[in-house]
Protein backbone atom coordinates (compact mmCIF):
# COMPACT_ATOMS: atom_id res chain seq x y z
CA UNK A 1 0.00 0.00 0.00
CA UNK A 2 1.30 3.46 -0.92
CA UNK A 3 0.86 6.14 1.73
CA UNK A 4 0.06 9.57 0.50
CA UNK A 5 1.61 12.61 2.11
CA UNK A 6 -0.73 14.94 3.89
CA UNK A 7 -2.00 18.11 2.27
CA UNK A 8 -1.20 20.35 5.22
CA UNK A 9 1.91 22.47 5.37
CA UNK A 10 4.21 22.12 8.38
CA UNK A 11 6.92 24.50 7.19
CA UNK A 12 5.06 27.66 8.09
CA UNK A 13 5.31 29.03 4.54
CA UNK A 14 2.11 30.15 2.96
CA UNK A 15 0.88 27.92 0.18
CA UNK A 16 -0.01 29.62 -3.03
CA UNK A 17 -2.23 28.13 -5.62
CA UNK A 18 -1.36 29.56 -9.00
CA UNK A 19 -3.93 29.45 -11.76
CA UNK A 20 -3.16 27.35 -14.77
CA UNK A 21 -1.73 29.39 -17.61
CA UNK A 22 -4.37 30.17 -20.17
CA UNK A 23 -3.88 29.13 -23.74
CA UNK A 24 -3.83 31.99 -26.14
CA UNK A 25 -2.60 32.50 -29.69
CA UNK A 26 -0.05 35.03 -28.47
CA UNK A 27 1.41 32.58 -25.96
CA UNK A 28 1.52 29.80 -28.56
CA UNK A 29 3.18 32.11 -31.08
CA UNK A 30 5.74 33.18 -28.48
CA UNK A 31 6.55 29.54 -27.58
CA UNK A 32 6.87 28.33 -31.17
CA UNK A 33 8.30 31.39 -32.92
CA UNK A 34 11.82 30.00 -33.35
CA UNK A 35 10.56 26.73 -34.81
CA UNK A 36 8.34 28.57 -37.25
CA UNK A 37 11.20 30.87 -38.26
CA UNK A 38 13.58 27.94 -38.83
CA UNK A 39 11.07 26.05 -40.96
CA UNK A 40 10.28 29.16 -43.00
CA UNK A 41 13.99 29.93 -43.42
CA UNK A 42 14.79 26.41 -44.60
CA UNK A 43 11.86 26.50 -47.03
CA UNK A 44 13.07 29.85 -48.38
CA UNK A 45 16.58 28.47 -48.79
CA UNK A 46 15.31 25.46 -50.75
CA UNK A 47 13.19 27.69 -53.00
CA UNK A 48 16.08 30.14 -53.53
CA UNK A 49 18.42 27.26 -54.37
CA UNK A 50 15.92 25.79 -56.84
CA UNK A 51 15.26 29.11 -58.58
CA UNK A 52 18.86 30.33 -58.53
CA UNK A 53 18.35 33.38 -56.29
CA UNK A 54 21.08 32.47 -53.80
CA UNK A 55 22.78 35.85 -53.58
CA UNK A 56 19.49 37.73 -53.59
CA UNK A 57 18.31 35.80 -50.52
CA UNK A 58 21.48 36.72 -48.66
CA UNK A 59 21.11 40.41 -49.52
CA UNK A 60 17.43 40.39 -48.50
CA UNK A 61 18.37 38.67 -45.22
CA UNK A 62 21.00 41.28 -44.36
CA UNK A 63 18.69 44.16 -45.25
CA UNK A 64 15.80 42.67 -43.27
CA UNK A 65 17.92 42.24 -40.13
CA UNK A 66 19.41 45.75 -40.37
CA UNK A 67 16.00 47.37 -40.88
CA UNK A 68 14.44 45.30 -38.07
CA UNK A 69 17.19 46.27 -35.64
CA UNK A 70 16.58 49.94 -36.45
CA UNK A 71 12.78 49.93 -36.07
CA UNK A 72 12.09 47.27 -33.42
CA UNK A 73 11.87 49.72 -30.51
CA UNK A 74 9.16 51.76 -32.24
CA UNK A 75 6.89 48.79 -32.93
CA UNK A 76 4.17 47.53 -30.59
CA UNK A 77 4.72 44.11 -29.02
CA UNK A 78 1.79 42.68 -30.98
CA UNK A 79 3.60 43.32 -34.27
CA UNK A 80 7.15 42.79 -33.05
CA UNK A 81 6.95 38.99 -32.52
CA UNK A 82 5.53 38.10 -35.97
CA UNK A 83 7.94 40.52 -37.61
CA UNK A 84 10.81 38.94 -35.65
CA UNK A 85 9.81 35.54 -37.05
CA UNK A 86 9.82 36.85 -40.63
CA UNK A 87 13.19 38.56 -40.20
CA UNK A 88 14.72 35.50 -38.50
CA UNK A 89 13.43 33.33 -41.36
CA UNK A 90 15.15 35.67 -43.84
CA UNK A 91 18.38 35.50 -41.84
CA UNK A 92 18.28 31.71 -41.62
CA UNK A 93 17.46 31.41 -45.31
CA UNK A 94 20.38 33.69 -46.13
CA UNK A 95 22.77 31.69 -43.94
CA UNK A 96 21.81 28.15 -44.96
CA UNK A 97 23.07 28.23 -48.55
CA UNK A 98 26.53 29.68 -47.79
CA UNK A 99 26.82 27.21 -44.91
CA UNK A 100 26.04 24.31 -47.25
CA UNK A 101 28.65 25.50 -49.75
CA UNK A 102 31.30 26.02 -47.05
CA UNK A 103 30.55 22.62 -45.50
CA UNK A 104 30.79 20.95 -48.92
CA UNK A 105 34.11 22.69 -49.65
CA UNK A 106 35.48 21.66 -46.25
CA UNK A 107 34.39 18.07 -46.89
CA UNK A 108 36.25 17.99 -50.21
CA UNK A 109 39.38 19.62 -48.71
CA UNK A 110 39.50 17.17 -45.81
CA UNK A 111 38.80 14.28 -48.17
CA UNK A 112 41.60 15.39 -50.50
CA UNK A 113 44.07 15.73 -47.62
CA UNK A 114 43.12 12.30 -46.34
CA UNK A 115 43.58 10.87 -49.83
CA UNK A 116 47.05 12.48 -50.08
CA UNK A 117 48.07 11.01 -46.71
CA UNK A 118 46.80 7.56 -47.69
CA UNK A 119 48.61 7.74 -51.03
CA UNK A 120 51.85 8.63 -49.18
CA UNK A 121 51.32 5.69 -46.83
CA UNK A 122 50.84 3.40 -49.81
CA UNK A 123 54.04 4.78 -51.42
CA UNK A 124 55.90 4.15 -48.18
CA UNK A 125 54.61 0.60 -48.12
CA UNK A 126 55.91 0.06 -51.68
CA UNK A 127 59.38 1.33 -50.73
CA UNK A 128 59.72 -1.19 -47.88
CA UNK A 129 59.55 -4.22 -50.16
Amino acid sequence: MIWRMSDWNISGDALTVEPRPRRSPTRWLHQHSLRIAVVLGLAEAVIAWATGHRLLLMVIGVLAVVIYLNVRHRLPELIRRPLWMVVMAQAIGGLVLPFVYVATAMFFIVGSLLLIVLALVMLGDRMRR
